[in-house]
C-alpha cells in the first residue's frame, strides 16, 4: 500500500502507457474492419441484391387475341334501320311504306362506254429557211365543256413540248411523213401516229343506266354532267365512272352507292 502511495503516478502513467499500446495493437484490426464495412456498402450500391421477377401475366393479353381472331361482324345495311330508316312517301296520291336504298338496287347500268384521248396527224407546214410544223390533232372527249371536245390542231416544230406531248421523231419525205413520234408528258411514253392512223387512250366513260318499275332511261351520263338522276322520289348525282362501275351520291341524306356494270342487279353501301 505504501509502495501505491509513494508510486501511484507511476502506475497511473503505466497504465495508460499500456493501454495506448493496446490500442496501437489493434488499430489495423480496426482499420481491416473499417475498410470491409466500406467495400461492402460499396457493393451493396453498385452490386445491389435483385430479387427475381414474377413469372409474367399474360391472361389478359391472351383473351384479347381470342378475342381478335374471333371477331364479330357488324353489318349496319340493310335490313338494318339506324343508318336505313324506313320512309313514308307519296305515290299516285297513296302513301307507301319505302324503306331507304330499296329503289336504287332496281337501278340498273346497261352500258358503259370509254370516252377517248385522242392524238393524231392532221398537216405538216413546211417553209424555206424555217423548221418543218407538225399539225397535231387533239380530241378530247371527256371533257366537261362540249366546246372543248372538239378538235384543235397545234403546230409545233420538232423537240418542241406543249399540250402534252412533243415531237421527237418524224418518218419518211419531209413534207409528207408517213409517220410521226409523239413523247407524252404526263407519261414518257412513245407513241407512233400518222394520217388517218391516231393513237387513242380512254380518260373518261359515259353509262346508261335505267330504272325498269317507271321505264326511265338515262343514257350516255358524264360524271361532270350537273344535272340529277332522279326516280322513286330521289335524285342522285354521278360522282364518278369507271370501267366496270358507277358511283353515285344520294342528294337527300349524302350516302355514296355503287351499280357495277354486270347482268344482274348489284349494289354497296357506304356512308
Amino acid at each position: 500500500m505504501q509502495f501505491l502511495k509513494k508510486n501511484y503516478e507511476k502506475v497511473i502513467l503505466g497504465v495508460v502507457v499500456l493501454a495506448t499500446l493496446v490500442l496501437l495493437g489493434s488499430l489495423p484490426f480496426m482499420v481491416s474492419s473499417e475498410k470491409q464495412k466500406l467495400n461492402e456498402q460499396v457493393n451493396t450500391v453498385i452490386n445491389p441484391s435483385v430479387k427475381a421477377l414474377d413469372p409474367l401475366n399474360l391472361t389478359n393479353e391472351d383473351m384479347f387475341i381470342a378475342r381478335a381472331q374471333n371477331a364479330i361482324s357488324l353489318n349496319l345495311e340493310n335490313p338494318h334501320k339506324i343508318f336505313n330508316p324506313v320512309r313514308w312517301q307519296l305515290k299516285n296520291n297513296a302513301a307507301y311504306r319505302n324503306p331507304a336504298g330499296q329503289e336504287i338496287e332496281k337501278l340498273q347500268v346497261t352500258k358503259i362506254s370509254p370516252l377517248y384521248e385522242v392524238y393524231s396527224l392532221e398537216s405538216v407546214s413546211t417553209s424555206e429557211g424555217l423548221p418543218t410544223h407538225y399539225g397535231i390533232g387533239i380530241i378530247h372527249q371527256a371533257a366537261e365543256r362540249v366546246i372543248n371536245r372538239n378538235l384543235k390542231t397545234t403546230y409545233v416544230a420538232m423537240n418542241q413540248t406543249t399540250n402534252n406531248f412533243t415531237v421527237v421523231a418524224a418518218e419518211g419525205p419531209e413534207g409528207d411523213p408517213t409517220s410521226v413520234t409523239l413523247e407524252l408528258s404526263d407519261t414518257g411514253k412513245k407513241v407512233a401516229i400518222s394520217k388517218g392512223k391516231p393513237y387513242q387512250r380512254p380518260e373518261g366513260y359515259t353509262a346508261d343506266l335505267v330504272y325498269q318499275p317507271d321505264n326511265k332511261q338515262f343514257p350516255n351520263r358524264r360524271k361532270t354532267d350537273t344535272s340529277s338522276i332522279c326516280f322513286a322520289n330521289e335524285c342522285y348525282k354521278i360522282v364518278d365512272i369507271s370501267e366496270r362501275e358507277v358511283v353515285l351520291l344520294q342528294l337527300s341524306n349524302q350516302k355514296t352507292w355503287t351499280k357495277e356494270y354486270t347482268n344482274s342487279i348489284s349494289s354497296a353501301q357506304s356512308p
